[in-house]
């Protein structure tokens, strides 16, 4: 685990780059000046200002460290899909921050929006672009039943962690139940012969089974909660501003990234949205973004949300 744990904290995620700043910058500005509000404001997007994490109170194995190991595994492991192809890591690749950089997810299907990047989502209050989960475990089990993603069921995934990680998932989660009386692919997803032969299953064992499928995604979710940004340019130039280090400021910003950064947090307003140490003020905006031909319309954030902190046979 400390592998992919130390790309992140050593590589980082690049919270604001000169490149986007300079853009808006003037062509030779004078060497940049900041007033003790605008420390203030430099302080407040500044890495080093990120408060620690708190345990999701909704999952008991979210600072579990054997839980983050195995979490890992399954995060890495292919097997876990239809066709033994998909891993949350097709679409989450380490060394593209987490995303693949394309348009649109790609598992044993294509969906219709773009992934996310899964970097510094401990902190977020809800999960996908629409904000549908409310928690990193029950978003990490929502691509593992989508029909065009990993294409699995829960039964599937019971009798998979029972013959690949049964003293890993025992040692930290608790005993597997009995499985071999249960059909091979069952649970509440599209597939309809799936469908049926989960609701033909006796409602103790659909909540035997979805307690292993929650705990999947809680696992998942104690691993996930280490990807973390880490300190890059950016937070390099603010910190020599915050310790009146002018000298080393300038080696780290040019005049125009700095002029650039001044417009960001002053006249420009992109503070208004991009806040915090992660640049995000985690509400959501209609960007006035065109719809794409060919796409079922993005209505954007469903106006009736489900809260997520219990699996139910439907969920």
């Amino acid at each position: 685990m400390t592998r992919w744990i130390w790309y992140l904290l050593g590589g980082g995620m690049l919270l604001l780059t000169a490149a986007g700043m300079s853009c808006i910058a003037s062509p030779s500005p004078t060497q940049t000046t900041w007033s003790d509000d605008d420390k203030t404001n430099l302080r407040s997007l500044w890495i080093g200002s990120s408060r620690p994490l708190k345990p999701d109170p909704s999952n008991a194995y979210s600072t579990n460290p054997h839980a983050a190991a195995l979490g890992q595994k399954l995060f890495f492991d292919t097997r876990f899909s239809a066709n033994g192809t998909v891993s949350c890591a097709t679409c989450h690749l380490p060394d593209k921050q987490f995303q693949d950089g394309t348009p649109l997810a790609h598992g044993l299907g294509t969906t219709w929006r773009r992934k996310m990047i899964i970097v510094g989502t401990a902190y977020s209050p809800w999960l996908f672009w629409d904000g549908r989960k409310d928690s990193q475990w029950a978003q990490a089990l929502a691509p593992m039943g989508s029909a065009v993603e990993h294409d699995g069921n829960r039964t599937l995934y019971a009798h998979l962690m029972a013959e690949h990680y049964r003293v890993e998932y025992e040692a930290v989660l608790g005993a597997l139940p009995a499985l071999s009386q249960l059909p091979r692919n069952a649970g509440p997803v599209e597939d309809a012969k799936a469908r049926t032969a989960w609701q033909a299953m006796s409602a103790k064992d659909r909540d035997a089974v979805t307690r292993i499928y929650a705990n999947m995604g809680k696992a998942i979710a104690a691993y996930e909660r280490h990807l973390l940004p880490g300190p890059v340019q950016f937070d390099a130039y603010v910190e020599a501003v915050l310790n009146g280090e002018s000298t080393k400021a300038q080696t780290q910003f040019t005049a125009d990234e700095a002029a650039g950064l001044k417009l960001f947090i002053g006249k420009a307003n992109c503070t208004r949205y991009h806040n915090g140490p992660l640049l995000t003020d985690n509400h959501f905006h209609n960007t006035g973004i065109p719809a794409v031909a060919g796409l079922p319309a993005d209505t954007g954030v469903p106006v009736v949300r489900h809260r997520c902190g219990t699996m139910s046979s439907t969920a």
